[in-house]
């Protein structure tokens, strides 16, 4: 029969689904229409529909469900009983009709292509099938989790570090953000999904290696989140906040009368120590002298205290010799 077709792929904005339209400009059946749901958690059921036309004098011959080439379901209405189920999937009977199956209990197994067949009953038994995609999503057990970063950066380090996300199906995709702004994929390290061979779980990684600047802390702190998404389904995230290395003050030194603070004040970054040679005493605004002048007037000072004890030493020898001079006299 000539016909004209034309198929149309639309996507439901409420849910994880895809509606797929087959329009088709002839008498007897059209505008055969599949709704089937994009990604559906393990464990969950899943509502497929399949809409069709028929012009009046037609009539519903059989309705056909397959999961890839393999029928798993056939709605006949001139039969008894209408219903008939197959082994390829667990259909949930009470809740399936000529329009609707739904898919109890899913596994990851069941993932795939499924696809609607329509046939009209005599005199036409005209036949469309419309097929639409669904993936079933195991999510990761846990949060992703952050590694390799450190509690404190300063301005200009590189900050370097991990997030993963272990066990899922398929891996999740991961992002980073730095203060709830997305961090440009240049500054990513990409790793292949990790696949566990016994269990067919993936596990994902997605390094950051970024330069530190100013403008990264606010209030003094750097707050970086790690996002892991599933389609719709999964949306977990992690976070790791940072403080700046700011510079604090040390004191050193002492003298009596005066407050430590007040005699030494010097900036260093924490972690850092203070240059011995660089620890001046300040009293009063002025620094210690530690010029050569200030060497030379305190060798003058000894070289006074020396001909001081040369002096007194003469005398005393002098004294010394007179009280000899008077015993021999007496005597």
């Amino acid at each position: 029969m000539p016909s004209w077709c034309n198929r149309d792929y639309r996507q439901d904005d409420d849910m994880e689904s895809f509606t797929v339209l087959w329009e088709e400009v002839s008498v007897g059946l059209r505008n055969v229409r599949v709704t089937v749901p994009t990604a559906v958690r393990k464990g969950d059921s899943a509502h497929l529909f399949c809409d069709y036309e028929l012009e009046d004098k037609e009539r519903l011959y059989s309705i056909k469900w397959y999961k890839g080439k393999r029928e798993f379901y056939r709605y006949t209405p001139q039969e008894k009983p209408s219903m008939k189920v197959f082994s390829a999937v667990d259909v949930e009977r009470s809740l399936s009709n000529e329009s609707n199956v739904v898919i109890k209990a899913l596994e990851t197994n069941v993932s795939g292509k499924y696809s609607c067949e329509v046939s009209a009953d005599a005199p036409s038994f005209h036949t469309m099938i419309v097929s639409g995609d669904m993936e079933v999503i195991e999510p990761p057990p846990e949060k992703p989790s952050i590694t390799g970063l450190q509690s404190r950066y300063r301005p200009g380090d590189i900050l370097r570090g991990n997030c993963t996300s272990i066990n899922s199906k398929p891996p999740a995709n991961l992002t980073w953000t730095i203060n709830d702004v997305p961090i440009i994929t240049q500054y990513y390290k990409q790793y292949r999904p990790i696949k566990d061979t016994h269990t067919g779980l993936e596990t994902s990684i997605l390094g950051i290696n970024i330069l530190v600047a100013h403008a990264h802390f606010i209030k003094g702190k750097l707050k970086l989140k790690c996002q892991a998404t599933i389609h719709r389904i999964y949306d977990e995230s992690s976070e790791w906040y940072v403080e700046e290395d700011r510079p604090r003050i040390l004191a050193t030194g002492s003298s009596s009368g005066h407050n430590l603070n007040q005699i030494y004040q010097h900036t260093v970054y924490d972690g850092d120590q203070p240059d011995q040679s660089d620890m001046y005493l300040t009293v009063n605004g002025y620094k210690a002298d530690k010029s050569p002048t200030s060497s030379s007037s305190a060798t003058k000072q000894v070289g006074a205290y020396v001909k001081v004890g040369w002096i007194a030493f003469y005398i005393c020898t002098i004294c010394t010799v007179l009280l000899y001079s008077l015993r021999v006299g007496i005597s």
